[in-house]
């Protein structure tokens, strides 16, 4: 019988961890409070517990970690590059290798999003899909010719700090969750129930419209909390898509909401393992 795989997802403010089967079917998850502003020793403690928790206890020989952050070749990643400053400068593999007793492979939590939906969510049968994760920030993965890109200096799928209008904002500044609260006093929903979002609808739209037209799509996949907002939202995406991108270039190209929501970074990260046996 194959083993399972354990991914975790080290994000700005929680971390998700899975259990998954060789399917991608997520066997077992939890959700704790995280992110960049605790003790480091707390954040590695509160990972022990998550491992624990969706492991059943059982002794883990290999995890999968994601981080909000751009991870240099050397893993590390440098402050101002990741919403987690609690590890910044520290090289991942080996530090969290101590901590966890058991081997580690780390990727960039967009990244591993867009490989978790490519496995086994909703990009499972495109060969060329982004994934527009929105949360503290705002990051996507890129999946072309059935490969995941990191580009030439693993820094492909920066599309957060496009800029898209003729200010010195950048698309995640005008588009972000977490920066909306900032801006406005109102969450996205809060916006997105009185005004529609219109401006931030149609930044979106730019945004996928721009990326579609670089590398011809099939599938966008939208993640993050607000994609709790269903269908409604998912329309005034693909409305605003349709908007932006000429006609002769919709190529039928598809906006879903993401099967493992939350958990797509978690699920990808585990299947840095799986891949490895391949």
């Amino acid at each position: 019988m194959s083993k399972s795989l354990v991914g975790i997802d080290f994000g700005g403010s929680s971390l998700k961890a899975v259990r998954v089967d060789h399917h991608g079917t997520i066997l077992n998850c939890h959700t704790a409070v995280a992110g960049g502003q605790i003790p480091r020793e707390t954040l590695v403690d509160v990972a022990r517990q998550a491992i624990g928790i969706v492991s059943d206890g059982n002794a883990i020989a290999e995890i999968g970690l994601a981080f909000g952050g751009a991870i240099q070749p050397n893993g590390m990643m440098l402050s101002g590059s990741t919403n987690l400053p609690n590890i910044a400068g520290v090289a991942l593999v080996p530090f969290f290798e101590s901590q966890f007793n058991c081997k580690v492979r780390i990727e960039n939590d967009a990244r591993a999003a867009m490989r978790g939906e490519a496995w086994s969510g909703a990009a499972q049968n495109a060969r060329n899909a982004m994934t527009l994760a929105f949360g503290t920030g705002i990051g996507s993965g890129l999946l072309v010719n059935d490969k995941i890109v990191e580009g030439a200096h693993g820094k492909a799928g920066e599309i957060g700090v496009w800029k898209l209008a003729d200010t010195e904002f950048t698309f995640e500044d005008f588009c972000a969750p977490g920066r909306l609260v900032k801006a406005n006093g109102q969450t996205f929903s809060q916006l997105f129930a009185t005004r529609g979002s219109t401006p931030v609808i149609d930044m979106m739209g730019r945004a996928i419209a721009n990326a579609h037209l670089l590398v011809d799509l099939e599938a966008v996949i939208l993640l993050g909390g607000i994609t709790e907002l269903g269908e409604p939202l998912r329309h005034a995406v693909e409305e605003a898509f349709l908007a932006a991108c000429p006609q002769d270039y919709h190529s039928s190209l598809a906006i879903l909401i993401g099967k493992h929501g939350a958990f797509a970074g978690a699920v990808g990260a585990a299947s840095l393992w799986r891949e490895a046996e391949q």
